[in-house]
């Protein structure tokens, strides 16, 4: 039996299966305490069925009549983190008990206040971690402060954190007329913020904040091209590195507006709505405690790349109306600047203009599977793809398998 994943791989004190009628059994248990873990999901799957099942009170689980063969088997349970391993035909072989320790999550707790000592409830924290393979940072878990103030901030697997406590008060939605104030702070300030070090099973206690509110800004500007004003209606997005922002605003006859901004420097991105002929454009801002005017934004045309999907049956055909190619600069996140799409023709063409960078490429289940894809006739290596400046004009094919051979 084989352990793999940087992220999912354990040890095992016991590693075995037995085939025929008793299936594949064994018992889910605390690596630090060695108890059992109750009601914890034991998934076994290959790459076209799946079986679950539940660990018992004792933390046992069988999955009977499962047929000799490879597996790949996975143990979650909150609170803890995931466990994996592949199970192999070799493994079949021992007749032992499958013993999975599953390593018990960390914990942060602590206060959140306001400049002069009130506590605030709905405060937001976040846990950041900037190990994920774009390099950008995210919220991998969040909590809520409660009447008093206090926060539990749980399901941290073992990793250096950095924390941001936000809050907002104020208009619940665009036509609610009371005045809104947020507030937003980093565990050791913004410029510097410190680092929490989390292990298995361990309790960060008394992580404290204090929240000095402001009114947040509304940032102004315009939208432009070489040739002048940009008329078509415009998409824009807010955010700084670390996912301050995060939200969209529009442009029309070259002119926007964003609301709701708290002081810090962002990146404003902006395209125009058209995928086949879009353009793009981008600036920084930086904001402090009033709104700011005169951001000038410049629009330029995105990269157009021209593609067609082969094999389609006549039902794949049909639904090619509805359904997308899509093109993805960095999955998981929730950028929407960082998407692209295209619908194909009856013929199964389509095109899209992006910007450069690298491109992780999908379809929509309706049309069917990919199976094999070419750009420029060069095959494409796990579905990326990269456009860069002056590579504009590039022939894409995808090949999909037919429904019925799925």
């Amino acid at each position: 039996m084989k352990i793999y994943g940087a992220l999912l791989g354990f040890s095992v004190a016991a590693i075995a299966a037995i085939a025929g009628e008793s299936g594949i059994f064994g018992r889910a248990i605390n690596a630090q305490t060695h108890e059992p873990v109750r009601r914890a999901i034991i998934k076994i799957y290959t790459p076209k069925q799946q079986w679950d099942e539940f660990t018992d009170g004792e933390g046992r689980f069988r999955f009977p009549q499962l047929v000799r063969a490879e597996y790949t088997l996975i143990g979650h349970r909150d609170g803890y983190t995931d466990r994996a391993y592949k199970v192999e035909l070799s493994d079949f072989d021992e007749g032992k008990e499958l013993a999975i320790e599953l390593r018990p999550q960390g914990l942060v707790t602590g206060k959140v206040v306001n400049g002069s000592g009130h506590p605030l409830q709905r405060a937001r924290i976040e846990a950041l971690d900037s190990r994920n393979s774009n390099g950008q940072i995210q919220a991998v878990s969040n909590a809520e402060t409660n009447d008093v103030g206090e926060y539990r901030l749980s399901g941290l697997d073992p990793g250096t954190y950095r924390l941001r406590a936000t809050y907002r008060e104020g208009r619940e939605d665009e036509f609610d007329p009371t005045p809104m104030t947020t507030a937003t702070s980093y565990l050791g300030g913004k410029e510097k913020p410190a680092e929490i070090v989390v292990t298995s099973g361990s309790v960060n206690r008394g992580i404290d904040f204090v929240l000095n509110d402001v009114r947040p800004a509304t940032v102004r500007g315009t939208l432009r091209t070489e040739s002048g004003v940009v008329h078509e209606r415009a998409t824009l997005w807010i955010a700084s590195q670390t996912g301050e922002g995060g939200h969209n605003g529009f442009g029309q006859d070259g002119r926007f507006a964003i609301g709701d901004v708290g002081p810090g420097t962002y990146t404003i991105s902006a395209h125009t709505i058209d995928e086949r002929t879009r353009q793009f454009g981008t600036t920084s801002v930086t904001v402090k405690d009033s709104d700011v005017d005169g951001i000038e934004i410049l629009l330029q045309p995105g990269l157009k790349l021209e593609g067609q999907i082969r094999g389609l049956t006549e039902q794949q055909i049909e639904n090619s109306k509805i359904g997308s190619v899509y093109f993805n600069r960095r999955p998981g996140l929730l950028n929407p600047m960082d998407f692209g799409s295209a619908k194909a023709d009856a013929d199964g063409t389509f095109a899209v203009s992006l910007e450069p960078g690298e491109y992780t490429i999908s379809v929509d289940p309706r049309l069917g599977k990919l199976q094999s894809g070419t750009l420029d006739s060069k095959p494409i290596v796990n579905w990326k793809i990269k456009m860069e400046p002056g590579t504009a004009g590039k022939r894409l094919i995808l090949v999909v398998q037919p429904e019925a051979q799925q």
